[in-house]
Parts: C-alpha cells; sequence; structure tokens
C-alpha cells in the first residue's frame, strides 16, 4: 500500500453534522451548532446512538455495589486518557481480539476538550482569543472523530463509553477532596459532560459528577465490575502526561478495591521530548519499537522509567498496522503533531504490567 492509498476522505466516516466542519474542507459556522445544553435530549447526531448496557437501567445509589446488569462482560476493557490515546497504545491489539471474536469496550476519561493548540486550529482563532465554547466545540470535534476511528479498528459507538472528566486535569481530580472539586480552566465545567454522547455518570445515575476522586473513581470501578474483563488495558504509570498518571491510578485504585484478578497490560504514549518517543520517528510500519539514548540530553535512556525490552511485545503485520494509521489520521482535529502520532505506527505494539500499590 503506497502513500496516495492512505490519504482517504475522512469525512465518508463521520456524521452529517460534521462533514461540512471547516477543519474537514468546507465552510461552516461553528455556532450554528452551539454545545448542547443540559436541558437538551441525549441523542442529537445522526447515527451515534447512547451507549446501550446502562442507558436505560434503573442503579441504587451504591456507587459500588450491583449495578444490575448480566451478559455484558468483555475480553478487552482498554481505558484511554484522551480520544487517539486507545489507537496509538492499542489499536492493532483491538484489531486482533475483534479478528478472534473477542468482545472489546474501550472507556474514555476525558472528551479531550483541554488542547490549546488544536483548539485554536480547529476555530482558527488565536490562542489567547479561544473561549470556554470553542474548547467546548473541540470536544464535540474530538467524541466525533472517536466514532470514526474506531469505526476503522472494527468498533461500533456501543462499544465506546465516555467519563467527561477534564482534560489536563485527571491528575487534579485523583487529587481533590469532597469538598472542593475542580474546575476545568479551558470548558469552565465543573462536572462531566459529553456533546455527542453523553457522560457515563448522567447515563447511568441521571445526573452528571462532580469533578471529584470518589466520583471518578467510583465510575472506573462500575464500568469494570459491568464488563467484567479478562484484560484491561491502561495507561503506563512511568508515562509523562499527568493525566496518563492519573489514569492509571484511578484504574489501579479500582482493581485492588474490587480484588480484580485478570490481567493488566500497561501501553506508554509519553516518554521523554515528542521528538525522542516513540522511536524511531515516522511511519515504519515494517520497524519495531526501538530503546535509544536521547538526542538532545546527551545519555538519557528512551523510554524512560520501565525496563527494556518490554515484557509483552504483540507483533503486527503491515496491513493492520497500516490501518491503524489509518485510525490515527482519522483524529484530524490532533494532526496538528502529526509526525508524533503517525509514529506510532510500527511492526508491533508493547506493553508492561501494573504493580500493585
Amino acid at each position: 500500500m503506497n502513500e496516495s492509498e492512505l490519504l482517504l476522505p475522512f469525512t465518508f466516516y463521520l456524521p452529517n453534522s460534521i462533514q461540512s466542519h471547516p477543519f474537514y474542507g468546507m465552510h461552516y459556522n461553528p455556532y450554528h451548532q452551539p454545545p448542547l445544553h443540559e436541558s437538551e435530549p441525549a441523542f442529537l447526531t445522526p447515527g451515534i446512538p447512547l451507549a446501550p448496557f446502562y442507558s436505560t437501567r434503573t442503579v441504587s445509589g451504591n456507587l459500588t455495589g450491583n449495578m444490575g446488569v448480566s451478559a455484558n462482560s468483555v475480553d478487552i476493557l482498554v481505558f484511554a486518557p484522551h480520544p487517539d490515546d486507545e489507537t496509538l497504545g492499542c489499536g492493532g491489539v483491538i484489531m486482533h481480539a475483534l479478528a478472534a471474536g473477542k468482545r472489546v469496550h474501550v472507556v474514555f476519561f476525558t472528551n479531550g476538550d483541554g488542547y490549546t493548540k488544536a483548539a485554536s486550529m480547529l476555530v482558527n482563532k488565536n490562542i489567547d482569543n479561544l473561549s470556554s465554547w470553542d474548547y467546548l466545540e473541540l470536544s464535540r470535534v474530538r467524541q466525533l472523530e472517536v466514532f470514526a476511528a474506531t469505526k476503522m479498528l472494527g468498533l461500533n459507538p456501543s462499544n465506546i463509553t465516555f467519563l467527561g472528566y477534564p482534560d489536563g486535569a485527571v491528575n487534579k481530580v485523583y487529587q481533590s477532596k469532597d469538598s472542593n472539586y475542580f474546575q476545568s480552566p479551558t470548558t469552565l465545567k465543573k462536572e462531566t459532560y459529553g456533546l455527542v454522547q453523553i457522560d457515563y455518570h448522567k447515563l447511568a445515575y441521571g445526573k452528571p459528577a462532580p469533578y471529584l476522586k470518589k466520583f471518578a473513581l467510583s465510575d472506573t470501578m462500575d464500568l469494570i465490575q459491568i464488563f467484567q474483563p479478562k484484560d484491561i488495558y491502561v495507561p503506563e504509570a512511568a508515562d509523562q502526561h499527568l493525566d496518563h498518571m492519573a489514569v492509571n491510578w484511578f484504574v489501579r485504585d479500582a482493581i485492588k478495591v474490587l480484588g480484580y484478578q485478570g490481567r493488566v497490560h500497561t501501553y506508554l504514549i509519553h516518554s521523554g521530548p515528542d521528538s525522542e518517543w516513540p522511536w524511531p520517528q515516522g511511519i515504519t510500519p515494517r520497524d519495531p519499537f526501538a530503546f535509544h539514548e536521547a538526542l538532545d540530553f546527551k545519555g538519557v535512556p528512551i523510554p524512560r522509567f520501565v525496563p527494556w525490552p518490554p515484557p509483552e511485545r504483540v507483533p503486527l503485520n503491515e496491513a493492520v498496522a497500516l490501518q491503524k494509521l489509518k485510525a490515527i489520521r482519522a483524529y484530524r482535529s490532533q494532526l496538528v503533531d502529526r509526525e508524533y502520532l503517525q509514529s506510532f505506527t510500527k511492526s508491533e505494539e508493547i506493553f508492561w504490567g501494573m504493580e500493585p500499590r
């Protein structure tokens, strides 16, 4: 497959509401569709249904108790801090699992609404002029991109859950006290939300959750209980992005409380400067990930703070690696970091394990 064959029209995979967005090559004023208000219905985007497993059930007040759901178990549950992390870290694993007839579900901790550079490019504004509405528009686009990208991996919208916690501040939620919830400096939100698919907590409990540790932890525990996965994939604790670290902490705490007995695999997205990891740089579907000494920091090993070679290496054939690349490119709003993201196109995916706290 050559480069021109990879540059497929992404709008084919996107709902009508996003096909005319300026980022996708046509004129459109995002304020013709302002972000949803709490009073508006959850299902407003054609083709994107509510996640079915918990959208209509009655849940007791016990956040960590039996959710009353049966026959929802999956083989693999992936926790992703932001839209695109599931593809970068586990896209090949997801495709392999689905090809083998296994069930996969992906949980996004945030809507990816805090990336200033992407918001600026999306709405064509100077960074200093961005408003909370612009970041909310980014969250809408990123949720839609999730459905486009994960479709390329073989998933459908019913395999996706959004928690709706604040991008760039999951660590602050983890550190929060019950009386001191966090407010996002970008969206100005104080509680979970979703503009295309409503957040899990509101679907399950009838109202969103404040940005507090106890709610994020209970949501994480709920989903592990609901899906009863054989394998969990979660960011590596050594990942240098604080959101990634914090998602690891939430899952670690949840499985400890629940006494989870399945397997936990950790994936690494950020380690040192983006120019140093993943390595080698560029689209290299025939090459594995490589350990090296940082170019800008002589003698510093990359990746950092993880053993090398990694204990788990999952081979990807070239066709799977290139299909993963297509899914990466479906995250059009994130291609401000094109070279970095595409460098996850390798002949393998690599994983570590989770050490008990």
